[in-house]
């Protein structure tokens, strides 16, 4: 685990130098970007590294700890809360929208990324579940977080998708400033770059710098002429 974590981060930083070298005339803002690229990969080798060795080791050894706040089913749904009794109906009926779209979606990721030969985005790293393992959560809890959990992981999984779609289709920065945006937003050319833009999209269509991605064994479309 520790030694792939170490390959994929050996490989993210010697991508962003090869950046640095093949362009003299970067940016300050660019090379900002870059920098945060070199932190973000950093802190997700350290992440994959630590999580599960400290954090699940820790919950083994405050097990009867953490249980000991644990509280009855009946305690957590009573004495009943009237806005909350009222809500309930429109937050479990929300499940059904949700598999639709992630049906969807799916069937959108999966045919369109290998017609576009993106990689496709890895399930595994953005539905994650491992609050059940928490012994001071009663049934009712788990269930309650899990539900939670699968809706955020849904969204956070298609926010990927779309983020990886406009890379492919409009890598354009927007004018105003976005709080939140998708991971390849910084890859994006600058709002009025239009030389830039021209001459970068071919080449913001090779997905090769992307770490942990399933690679689509496909033709690369060409891109029709404007």
């Amino acid at each position: 685990m520790i030694n792939k974590t170490k390959q994929e981060l050996q490989k993210r930083l010697k991508n962003i130098q090869e950046r640095l070298g093949k362009t003299k005339d970067l940016e300050i803002k660019k090379l900002s970007e870059l920098g945060d690229d070199v932190f973000a990969a950093f802190d997700r080798a350290m992440q994959a590294v630590n999580a599960k060795t400290n954090i699940f080791t820790e919950l083994k050894k405050k097990r009867g700890q953490l249980k000991t706040w644990k509280i009855s089913f009946l305690e957590s749904f009573f004495p009943i809360s009237v806005p909350h009794l009222i809500s309930m109906p429109f937050i479990y009926g929300m499940i059904i929208p949700a598999i639709l779209f992630h049906i969807g979606l799916e069937i959108y990721h999966r045919v369109a990324f290998r017609l576009y030969n993106i990689p496709l985005v890895r399930a595994r790293y953005y539905f994650v579940y491992d609050r059940q393992r928490l012994p001071y959560l009663n049934w009712f809890e788990k269930f309650n977080c899990l539900y939670c959990s699968y809706f955020n992981n849904l969204m956070r999984f298609a926010t990927e998708i779309a983020g990886r779609t406009e890379r492919y289709w409009c890598p354009i920065k927007h004018a105003a400033r976005i709080q939140k945006s998708h991971s390849q937003y910084n890859t994006f050319v600058e709002y009025l770059d239009a030389a830039d833009f021209r001459e970068k999209w071919e080449s913001l269509r090779d997905f090769s710098d992307l770490e942990g991605g399933q690679t689509c064994k496909t033709k690369k479309p060409q891109r029709p002429s404007l």
